[in-house]
């Protein structure tokens, strides 16, 4: 069983523009995530999708940079997310794909592990670790979904707001909570930040680097998590 990482990434936000090539240490923050997801022995490709614009040509680069898959959404909108994730799975040839966003760098990768590893014992489709009750952080978002189960939302919903955030149709017509949810933690952390939308949370990543440097590649993150609150 093969799972591939698909980062969707654009330069233009609207609360954050250029938040993808803000410095974390000597990094920039997706190259950050991007050396955190290599260790993770059981990912096979890491692939980052991007919408067609001025900005592709820096993606390209970075994708080279780190020696990951690259895939520009042609003649796609660019909140058309689910087109541009499963478009890229189908060049790629994806069996099994990890939704991460590129602005959580910080995300756990035993977390992942372990994910993956309940995602694989139990011949899953679809596992989340933040419905329908958040437990994580905001920054330790992943969904784990079969190709079948994406290219059926891609061909199926019409809804703006489902294409725009790739996986609420799969939610809608697939979950069963008690297969398809892991809770991570005991604790509910669902109040801290860990993520990148704001220039107050890279003030935070900034202010607070040396913790949560620690933190993605803790085997007890509880632990670096309960300084941070």
């Amino acid at each position: 069983m093969k799972f591939d990482v698909i980062l969707q990434a654009r330069s233009l936000s609207t609360r954050l523009p250029g938040k993808m090539f803000l410095e974390l240490g000597h990094f920039t923050v997706v190259e950050y995530l991007i050396r955190n997801l290599k260790k993770i022995r059981l990912i096979d490709k890491i692939c980052l999708a991007v919408p067609d614009d001025e900005f592709s040509e820096l993606f390209l680069k970075l994708a080279k940079k780190n020696k990951i898959k690259f895939f520009v959404a042609k003649n796609v909108k660019e909140n058309d997310l689910l087109s541009r994730f499963y478009l890229c799975a189908k060049k790629f040839k994806s069996q099994n794909i990890l939704r991460i966003t590129p602005d959580c760098p910080f995300i756990n990768i035993y977390m992942i592990n372990l994910m993956i590893e309940q995602y694989r014992k139990n011949a899953l489709l679809y596992l989340t670790n933040n419905k329908p009750k958040r437990f994580v952080p905001h920054g330790f978002d992943c969904e784990i979904f079969n190709i079948s189960l994406l290219r059926e939302a891609y061909k199926k919903t019409k809804n703006y707001y489902d294409r725009e955030h790739v996986t609420p149709w799969i939610y809608k017509n697939y979950f069963k909570k008690k297969k398809n949810f892991i809770k991570i933690f005991d604790k509910d952390y669902s109040n801290l930040r860990v993520t990148l939308d704001y220039f107050s949370d890279y003030y935070f990543f900034k202010k607070n680097f040396r913790h949560l440097s620690k933190l993605s590649l803790s085997k007890k993150p509880e632990t670096i998590i309960n300084k941070l609150i």
